[in-house]
This record gives structure tokens, sequence and C-alpha cells, in this order.
């Protein structure tokens, strides 16, 4: 007989849906939404924030939720009554948790619902501790201190995915025109110039890349290897990126994840250029409304602008 307090997030999510059949009575286009929204929730969780893929619901947090349905909004484009619905479906199943002693809270309790579409402003490094972050890498990276520091640099100066990164080869890279293209989300074409400091790290890597001794065809074009000669994963990075951030003393270290660079790049390239279509393109945008979300005004920009008024 399997104990329920030891059930793995998937095995109890499969014990909701049978609740909400057997006992709640909800019609199977219901429980298919619900069971979406917690599917994409351990998705999150697993590649995201480093969860294990056998976490337990226990696990998670408030924090870990609300990272959750920020992205939603600010990455995923959903609307306040898509994010309130993915709320509403988490504070059910944990509900359900509770009520079966699998848990001994609902996280998503105190989780507010939105009540309008206004975006979420999106996390991101301020550039001091952008820098901490390589400084990190270049004290502590070892033997991939070079791979590291390159794929740093194309976050934090292109702005890629991270799916967008590790499927990277050498026919995307254009050196002589310090530049990338590649096929983006949702098959669409995107063309990157790259920052002088991206191609300098590309280069040093490159002399360390030439030697690893390729595991699998698949390798052979890919521009980023782990050490066992193999195309780079997405967990390695999402790994690597925590790791870095806790060593550069960043706070909330452990939420800091490649999406975060990211937002660092997007963030700091509005702030410089004003230019949201430009951004939108860099991006892969395809609804200028996503990209909105980076012309919000930081703290210090509102505390220098109040100190800028004249007197009265």
């Amino acid at each position: 007989m399997i104990i329920i307090s030891k059930l793995n997030f998937l095995a109890a999510v499969n014990k909701f849906k049978k609740y909400l059949t057997v006992e709640r009575g909800y019609s199977n286009l219901t429980i298919k939404e619900y069971e979406n929204d917690l599917l994409q929730l351990y998705k999150y969780l697993s590649n995201e924030l480093n969860f294990k893929e056998d976490f337990q619901p226990a696990e998670v947090d408030k924090l870990d939720i609300a990272e959750f349905l920020a992205d939603a909004v600010i990455i995923n484009d959903n609307k306040a009554v898509t994010r309130n619905r993915k709320l509403f479906a988490i504070r059910s199943f944990y509900k359900y948790l509770l009520h079966y002693e699998m848990v001994n809270k609902n996280p998503a309790e105190a989780i507010d619902s939105s009540k309008t579409d206004t975006r979420l402003e999106p996390i991101y490094l301020k550039l001091k501790e952008a820098q901490q972050f390589i400084a990190a890498i270049e004290e502590h990276g070892g033997i991939n201190k070079l791979r590291d520091l390159a794929i740093t640099k194309l976050f934090l100066y292109a702005g890629l995915r991270i799916s967008e990164l590790v499927n990277l080869d050498f026919d995307n890279l254009d050196l002589e025109d310090s530049s990338i293209k590649f096929y983006g989300k949702g098959n669409k074409e995107r063309y990157v110039p790259l920052h002088e400091d991206v191609i300098i790290a590309i280069r040093k890597y490159m002399r360390e890349r030439n030697s690893i001794k390729i595991k699998e065809s698949d390798a052979r074009q890919a521009i980023f290897l782990s050490r066992h000669g193999r195309r780079l994963s997405p967990r390695t990075i999402q790994l690597f990126v925590k790791k870095y951030a806790k060593q550069a003393g960043l706070s909330r270290a452990e939420k800091i994840t490649p999406h975060k660079l990211r937002h660092t790049f997007a963030t700091t390239l509005y702030r410089q250029t004003k230019d949201i279509k430009v951004l939108q393109d860099l991006l892969g945008h395809s609804n200028i409304s996503t990209t909105q979300i980076y012309t919000h005004v930081d703290t210090e920009e509102k505390k220098n602008a109040i100190d800028e008024l004249p007197g009265f």
C-alpha cells in the first residue's frame, strides 16, 4: 500500500485527478485544465528552480509558486485570468493534499489573485550584481571557466533563451560578422549581433572546446559541450547559474535562473536605447506587449527623478 505522504509530485497529481473525478464529479475538460496547470508547475520547478525529478509537494513553498506565476505572465505572455486559473488549480491541489495530510500547509493560500492585466516587473541583475556574477565565474569557474564565461556573456549581451543557447551550432555563428542567426521560439528566424566581449569569450573557449573528444554525432556541430563530449544540457546551465549566483553573494541566489540573465539583458538594453522595437526583435517576441514589461522604471530612476525636481 502506498503511503500518500511519501508520494512524489506527479504521483500526487494523479491521485488528485482521481479525487476530482470520483468525489467532485468534475468534467474531463476541467480535470485536464487542472492537470495541465500542475504539470506546468512541475516542469518549471524541475527546469528552472533545480528541483529533483521525484520531489514531493511539501518541498514547494510560497516563493516557488510566486516565481512560477510571475514567469507565466512575463515569459509566456499569460493574462491575469490565466494566471488566476493556474493559482486556483494549485490552491485546490494543495487543499486536497492538506486534507489527506500529505502536506501540513497550503503554500498557495497566501498568494493573491491578479486584479488586472498589469504586467509584473521582471527580476533582473543590476550592473554591480552582473559584474559580481562574472567575477565569481572567473574566480571559481575551474576547468569550465572559459565555457561558462562565454555562455553567461551570451545571456547578458544577447538575451538568448536557454533552449536557443544549448542548440547553437557552428552554422549559426558568424565570427566575421560578429553575429548569430538561428530559428528561435515559434520557428522564427532571429539575427542577433554580438558584442565584442562575447566574440572574445567565444574565441577563447573555442581553443578549449576543440580539445574535447566528441562522444555523440549530434555534438560535432554543437558550440557548447560538456567535458564528456556531449551537447550541453539545459540542466547543466541551470545548475552552474545558481552555483555562481551563490558564490557571487547575490540576494536570493537560489532563485537566479538563465531567464533572469535574459531579463538583465533586456532591461539593460532598453534603459540604454529606449527602443522597444529593436528589443522586441532581439528577444524574438511575436507580440510587443510581451516586450513592454521591460519599459518599467526602476527604484533608482524614480529616486533620481525626484532629486532633480526644482525647488518650490
